[in-house]
This record gives structure tokens, C-alpha cells and sequence, in this order.
């Protein structure tokens, strides 16, 4: 996890609703959309999103399997689980230190400007 550098003001204003946007992306963008912390929070959350939709979409498919397509399931659903667990971290990083934590692996993709 990589930290990030924003304003102690931007960070002082709008911590709260950028650290929902790991939750629901689109907050920040509604709350504070000129804000540089909001819009990497949102993006972060955006990312989330698309990648637990991923998963669950391939575990689901690879879960119709016969015999072993349990097995597939409880990965995806212990891998979504994981990514989730890995939201909240970073939002409870935001909250506690106000430390803007970036996803592991994806969060160098940047979906919103």
C-alpha cells in the first residue's frame, strides 16, 4: 500500500465523505467532487466494485462445475470477503491517521479523473 500526499485542508473538510466513497464510490462525488482526497477515494471505491463484481461473475460461473463447484464458490465468497476487508481498512486508515492507504495490486488504475 502505497500513501498518498493531500492538503491538510483537503483532508481536515472532506475525510468523512471520501472514506465512505471506499464503500459507495459515487459519495464523494456528490459531497466533494473538487476535491483531489474525494476523487481518489472514489476511484479507489469504483475499482472495488469492478473487481468484486469480477470475481463473484467468474467463482459463480466456475461454481457450476459438478462435484467440485462448491469448492469455486467459497473461494470467490472468501475472496470477495477479502477485498471488502480490504476497503474498510483503508477507510478506517482515512478515519484514524488520516492516512490515504491505496489498493493493493489495482489501485494504480485510475477509472476517475
Amino acid at each position: 500500500m502505497e500513501d498518498r500526499n493531500f492538503s491538510t485542508e483537503d483532508l481536515a473538510r472532506n475525510r468523512v465523505w471520501a472514506a465512505l466513497g471506499y464503500l459507495l464510490f459515487f459519495i464523494p462525488l456528490i459531497k466533494c467532487k473538487h476535491s483531489p482526497l474525494g476523487r481518489y477515494c472514489a476511484n479507489q471505491g469504483l475499482l472495488l466494485l469492478i473487481v468484486i463484481a469480477i470475481v463473484r461473475i467468474l467463482f459463480g460461473i466456475f461454481g457450476g462445475i459438478p462435484i467440485i463447484g462448491w469448492l469455486f464458490l467459497l473461494v470467490g465468497r472468501l475472496a470477495c470477503l477479502a477485498l471488502a476487508l480490504v476497503g474498510l481498512l483503508c477507510l478506517i486508515q482515512l478515519m484514524s491517521n488520516d492516512r490515504v492507504c491505496e489498493l493493493p495490486v489495482i489501485g494504480g488504475i485510475r477509472l476517475i479523473r
